[in-house]
């Protein structure tokens, strides 16, 4: 037996070896191909040209259709926020504020009473990601608005005296910082996705935002940013992998440091200002070693608006690489008036990075929390089959549990091609029992700016379909109130008011 046992440790350990070996040699490849940026000083990186178009962007500067999406996306950020409210950890967020308190300067978003204004954020931050249904880009992937609006929200009840046109303006250099710095990450590259999921600048659009209502200038919002980037400056997939609640309360903890970190800037706390090229740990040279695209951060800043062009808004509540399967498979239903009872199988061809909604496959054909469904393109697909459509409802207890949709995710296959891309243009092949096919690739789901926007009556059943999700029930007058606010936000005195309108 000992000499089995030895035998046995020899083995593995020249397993071990050759492993190491491979992983040794894979990652000499990768670093034999990547390019270091060029070496500069820290007053020469991009990270200054994104403080000062903060700091110089007036409402005057945006175009029309710049307003339009700023609007729309901060309107459908509040509805999801709302819902989210009450779902999965946001009691337990919420429930631990109140018992923080501090100096009572805003309000906790739907259950009221006032704590410290970062505290205040940390509840608001964890709501409005919930529910997975705030907006994400098409080109540049990562969730955009749900990160600044808690931020934006929080500060402007506390500051008191925030016009409609500033929150907008501060809404839309946020958006665009965070989704220039996605554009020089460069992460369609596979290296690039692989060393963090596209949610990783979201710090920058936070602190770009609260930088901008507080009237800071340059100086404090470049040290406000190496702030919040030394302060927040990684995430992991593994959080999405396992279904667990991390999605939601990450966004706590951003929106909390973000704030904190423009405070501390304007208290003369300085930060790193090598953010993306210093020497020798910049984020393109430390983090990201694969080859970047720097000057995308400063390329046309100021005239042309990366993220208003492929803002997606979302009609389902559930990971956005699911959603182009959901749009064909519900497409196909009412058109051909399909009873999910008749089908024999369901075929979706998807894009590479979308193998996150089916893979692991025993957690993505049987998902046991509502976390782990909302990013199974099975579980959804065979939700949008049987009821037509895909909304909270569908993640209930008794919903999860049915057997007739267990036995209809059986049926549903998907393969990758590389070719398609990333979020859209998803085939979706339904077969029925007695061998009819029918299929059908859609190229845009309803939300996408400019190609498919959401209309204003689109939000507006998008945001009565939330209400009633809401951890506390108000007066209908409340939410009213709120939604002709945002109509003609560019008008509002003083959109201080928003927050403490919705809070008990």
């Amino acid at each position: 037996m000992n000499k089995i046992w030895k035998v046995s440790v020899v083995i593995v350990g020249i397993l071990f070896l050759f492993n190491g070996i491979a992983v040794a040699e894979l990652n000499a490849a990768n670093e034999a191909k990547w390019t270091p940026p060029p070496l500069t000083t820290p007053d020469q990186d991009p990270a200054g040209d994104l403080a000062r178009f903060i700091v110089s962007t007036k409402y005057e500067d945006l175009p029309a259709n710049v307003v339009d999406i700023a609007k729309k996306a901060m309107f459908d950020t509040l509805a999801c926020t709302i819902a989210g409210s009450g779902w999965e950890a946001s009691p337990q967020v919420a429930e631990l504020a109140a018992e923080w308190g501090g100096n009572p300067q805003a309000s906790i978003f739907m259950y009221g009473g006032k704590v410290s204004l970062p505290t205040a954020a940390f509840a608001f931050g964890c709501m409005a990601r919930a529910i997975d249904m705030g907006d994400v880009h098409d080109i540049y992937p990562s969730h955009v608005t749900e990160w600044i609006v808690p931020a934006l929200l929080t500060v402007a009840e506390w500051k008191g005296d925030l016009t409609g046109k500033e929150l907008i303006t501060a809404y839309a250099v946020g958006a665009e910082t965070m989704v220039r710095v996605l554009a020089g990450s460069n992460l369609s590259t596979p290296r690039a996705r692989e060393c963090a999921p596209g949610e990783y600048p979201a710090i920058f659009g936070i602190v770009a935002s609260v930088a901008k209502i507080l009237d800071c200038d340059v100086e404090e919002t470049w040290n406000a940013m190496g702030i919040g980037w030394s302060m927040s400056s990684y995430t992991e997939m593994q959080k999405y992998a396992e279904g667990t609640q991390v999605p939601r309360v990450q966004h706590s903890f951003r929106v909390q440091d973000g704030i904190q970190a423009v405070l501390l800037a304007q208290k003369k706390v300085t930060g790193p200002k090598g953010i993306f090229l210093g020497v020798p740990s910049g984020m393109f040279r430390f983090q990201f070693r694969c080859d970047t695209t720097p000057e995308l951060i400063s390329k046309g800043l100021g005239e042309k608006w990366l993220f208003a062009d492929g803002l997606a808004l979302k009609p389902y509540s559930s990971c956005k690489y699911t959603h182009s399967a959901i749009d064909g498979t519900i497409e196909l239903v009412k058109k051909h008036n399909i009873d999910y009872r008749d089908i024999k199988s369901i075929h979706c061809t998807i894009s590479t990075p979308a193998a996150m909604v089916i893979q692991p496959h025993e957690a993505k054909w049987n998902p046991t929390t509502v976390g782990a469904a909302m990013f199974s393109l099975p579980y959804t697909v065979a939700t949008a089959a049987i009821k037509g459509n895909l909304f909270l409802d569908a993640y209930a207890a008794e919903e999860m549990a049915r057997t007739d949709k267990r036995e209809l995710m059986k049926k549903i296959t998907a393969v990758i091609d590389p070719k398609v891309p990333e979020f859209r243009g998803f085939t979706v092949e339904i077969t029925l029992k007695d061998g009819t096919k029918f299929s059908t690739l859609n190229e845009y789901v309803l939300g996408i700016f400019p190609q498919k926007p959401m209309s204003w009556d689109d939000l507006h059943k998008k945001y009565q379909l939330c209400i009633p999700y809401a951890a506390r029930e108000l007066e209908a007058s409340r939410y009213e109130k709120v939604e002709k606010m945002f109509l003609s936000l560019e008008n509002v005195a003083n959109v201080g008011t928003i927050l403490p309108t919705l809070a008990k």
